[in-house]
């Protein structure tokens, strides 16, 4: 399976965990200030977050492959191949 998301899809994910963290998590209001300066770096428009899309579609390409198996044909017989 091939999953590759663009920055508009990183940043709506970005922004849904990171307020779901912010709201639902017990931090102090220095780390809430610091999850909002790290978010606001990777706003749209800012390199932070081609950076960071890049970062996250390499790391959920290698999630999915790790959990892939992979059915070969090799001389007629069909072989399972967890990769």
């Amino acid at each position: 399976m091939n999953v590759i998301l663009n920055t508009d899809e990183v940043h709506a994910v970005l922004s849904l965990v990171s307020a779901q963290v912010i709201d639902h998590v017990e931090l102090s209001e220095a780390a809430r200030k610091a999850i909002r300066e790290w978010r606001r770096a990777h706003d749209i428009g800012r390199a932070g977050l081609e950076e960071f899309t890049e970062t996250l579609n390499v790391a959920l390409g290698n999630h999915i492959d790790e959990r892939t198996t992979r059915m070969m044909r090799v001389r007629g017989a069909l072989k399972v191949k967890g990769v």
